[in-house]
Formats: C-alpha cells, sequence, structure tokens
C-alpha cells in the first residue's frame, strides 16, 4: 500500500485519515502541520439507469361483425341470374357429354366414400383408428384436396393423439354443432374454431361434407374453382369473400347449392356432375 504523504510538509508519519468523501477520495489531515488535504482520484459515476420504457399496447383487432346470414342470403345469384343463351349452350354442352362420355363409377372411390361416412357419424369418429384420420388427409381418393404439408407439420409438432381428439372436435362441429353449416364451415375454415387442427381447411373440410352428405355435395373442395366453374359454364360471376357478409363458408356452400341446382337430372351420382363441369369448362 503506497504512503500517503503530506503535500505541505511532506511528513509521513503522523498523516490520519479523516473520512472518505461521497465521490471515493479520502481526505486526510497531518498532525505535525495540522494541514488537511485530499487525495486519491473520484470513483467514475455510472449513469442511471433508464427507466425501461413502456411498450404500447398493441392495438385489439376485433373481429369484423358479420352481418345475418338471412340477410346477406339474398345477395347471392340465383338460377334466375343466369342468362337464357348461357343455360342453353350449358344443357347442349350436357347432353353432348351424357351421350359421348363415358361415365362407370370408381369403385375405390365409392368404397373410400362408404368407409368415410361412416368414420364421420357420430358413432364412428368415437371408434375409427387415428390412423385412418390421418389417411384420410394425405389420401386424394375422390378429391384431391391440395398439399399436406400444413397437416403433416402439425401432425408431428402436436402428436397424433392431440391431432386424432382435433379432428374429431372439428368433425363433430362441422357436421352436428348449433348453427347454421356455412358459417360453422367458415368458423372452421379460417382457424376460429377453439379445437381448430392446422391444415385441416376448406379443402378437407369440404370434402369431409361431400361424403357425408354426397346428395348434396359436390366433390369441388374448394371456392375458387366453384366459382371458375360457374364462371366457364354457366356465364355467371360469383361474388369474392369478405369478412362481414359474403364469408368463405358461406360462399363454398351456396356456390354448391346453385351448381347442384343448374346442373340438374340425369348424372349417375355428384362425381358424375362434377366430371360433367370440368369437361364442359375446356369446351
Amino acid at each position: 500500500m503506497a504512503l500517503i504523504v503530506c503535500p505541505l510538509c511532506v511528513r509521513e508519519d503522523d498523516i490520519h485519515l479523516v473520512r472518505t468523501l461521497p465521490d471515493g477520495r479520502k481526505e486526510a489531515r497531518c498532525d505535525d502541520c495540522d494541514f488537511t488535504f485530499v487525495y486519491g482520484s473520484p470513483r467514475e459515476e455510472k449513469p442511471a439507469a433508464a427507466a425501461p420504457r413502456k411498450r404500447k399496447a398493441a392495438p385489439k383487432v376485433s373481429k369484423p361483425t358479420v352481418a345475418p346470414i338471412t340477410v346477406v342470403a339474398r345477395r347471392f345469384p340465383t338460377v334466375e341470374d343466369v342468362e337464357l343463351d348461357a343455360r342453353q349452350q350449358a344443357e347442349l354442352l350436357k347432353a353432348t357429354f351424357l351421350a359421348t362420355v363415358p361415365y362407370e363409377p370408381d369403385q375405390l372411390v365409392a368404397r373410400h366414400w362408404m368407409k368415410y361416412r361412416w368414420v364421420f357419424s357420430a358413432d364412428g369418429l368415437e371408434k375409427v383408428a387415428t390412423a385412418d384420420l390421418k389417411y384420410f388427409a394425405d389420401n386424394p381418393i375422390g378429391a384431391a384436396t391440395g398439399d399436406p404439408t400444413a397437416f403433416d407439420k402439425g401432425w408431428l409438432l402436436l402428436g397424433e393423439l392431440e391431432c386424432a381428439r382435433r379432428i374429431r372436435a372439428v368433425t363433430n362441429h362441422l357436421l352436428r354443432g348449433p348453427g347454421e353449416l356455412a358459417d360453422r364451415l367458415t368458423e372452421l375454415a379460417d382457424g376460429t374454431f377453439a379445437m381448430a387442427m392446422p391444415g385441416w381447411g376448406e379443402a378437407l373440410l369440404t370434402k369431409t361434407l361431400s361424403i357425408a352428405d354426397p346428395d348434396r355435395f359436390l366433390p369441388i373442395v374448394t371456392f375458387q374453382e366453384k366459382k371458375a366453374l360457374t364462371q366457364a359454364v354457366y356465364g355467371l360471376e360469383l361474388p369474392v369473400v369478405d369478412e362481414t357478409s359474403l364469408t368463405l363458408g358461406r360462399l363454398a356452400v351456396w356456390s354448391n347449392d346453385l351448381l347442384v341446382e343448374l346442373l340438374g337430372d340425369g348424372f349417375t351420382d355428384l362425381h358424375h356432375a362434377a366430371a360433367f363441369l370440368r369437361w364442359a369448362k375446356d369446351q
């Protein structure tokens, strides 16, 4: 330790510490000459920590209020909105198709549809093997539903038991839940349902409907394809999706029902009718 020397008399024998100053320096007194002095270097003061800035709360985005379905339904096109010449042209195409394009029901599709109609029943959902639920999502039999990557990723991340629980909940809500089917389909397709399953969107939901109710729902699993077919075959432009009235679920259900009404009789089943629409679109 360095000796402290009085700066006045240059003595070091009788130096006494008086106190430590707030900045860390020392105040000392020399008994020989009665001189008081300060030594040492002041310590560096750390800047006071800035008070943490409060983050502004993100504005709450409330879901748009959806207009009542009974009001909005009046805005959706009907059979009467199809021009007469377009109807006549479609009927000529239909007659040509039925007369010249052979059609035999696909037995593989028929067996698949029959199996999954039981699977999606209230009793079947409780008993079906988990592997069969995944097989339905991954397999394009009867109606391809697009890239399964999002579903497969969710299956790996959540685990098969949780995924099976969610698929059962989604399917029960779609087929047997409260309220209008079109609004339940919207809720499930946009992922706002509490038990939503990743990757189980519009296409898989619509395929489920076409299996559970094959006399009503065409195996055409997206609204965009139904919209394109309606325009190409019947010359009728369907509205675009919006969140407050013409929601995806409403348009998906209503466009299906409109097409089935326009198609009329003469087809073996709705797979046959869907085949006609796709054929006619390219004529």
